[in-house]
């Protein structure tokens, strides 16, 4: 068969290509911060939500107050917070102790029953609360009082553990650069190790209470 032969037994006219499958219809947008509280909740921690700055910096001290705490120790809260802090603190009746990372003297720290931080970031599909190792942060604060209380934004909550190294090396967050270390907070202090009975409070906070605004402003 010759090559005139050949190309006459091809079909003649443009060849359609079969149509393509469907596919899978795109997913709904998740709501992170009902994700979040839901994973916050089953790991046995306290989730509170407001509006705005000023009614979660209100609730959380009074969470503080109503646990018979006197002294309260704070870490850098934010812009939103920060200059509100020590009225709000003297309107709910508690002593004010500057207890950010570097800041308080060790003899300031007991006896101190509650720390009152914010977290830098937060991981909707684990129930982590992030805090960053920098001058002012609340690492210290997440560790040595018995009740922890942890205000967040809204705006800060990721979907997943795999969006926290670009949210590290966001300079918008951190402008001095990405922290050298972070702390991923799951849930109260707690161990087993006795006779596979629960104690909490082992080696940390016994009670974690969660303060969520979702929308910015005063």
């Amino acid at each position: 068969m010759d090559k005139k032969e050949f190309l006459a037994r091809l079909p003649q006219g443009a060849v359609t290509a079969p149509a393509r499958p469907p596919g899978p219809a795109e997913a709904p947008p998740r709501d992170l911060l009902a994700e979040l509280s839901a994973k916050l909740k089953g790991a046995g921690m306290g989730v509170h939500l407001r509006e705005t700055p000023a009614e979660a910096l209100a609730h959380a001290l009074d969470l503080i107050r109503q646990s018979g705490a006197e002294r309260v120790g704070a870490a850098d809260l934010g812009p939103e917070l920060n200059g509100r802090l020590p009225q709000a603190a003297r309107q709910a009746g508690l002593e004010l102790v500057a207890a950010g990372d570097g800041q308080a003297e060790p003899r300031q720290l007991e006896p101190l029953q509650a720390g009152l931080t914010r977290a830098d970031l937060a991981l909707a599909s684990v129930g982590g609360l992030v805090q960053a190792a920098r001058p002012g942060g609340g690492r210290l604060m997440s560790l040595l009082p018995w009740l922890h209380v942890v205000l967040l934004s809204a705006g800060d909550v990721l979907p997943s553990l795999d969006d926290l190294p670009a949210a590290l090396n966001d300079p918008a967050r951190f402008p001095g650069g990405p922290p050298p270390a972070v702390s991923i907070i799951g849930g109260p202090s707690k161990t087993g190790d006795i006779e596979a009975v629960i104690v909490l409070g082992a080696h940390g906070p016994g009670r974690v209470e969660v303060v969520v605004w979702s929308q910015a402003g005063a």
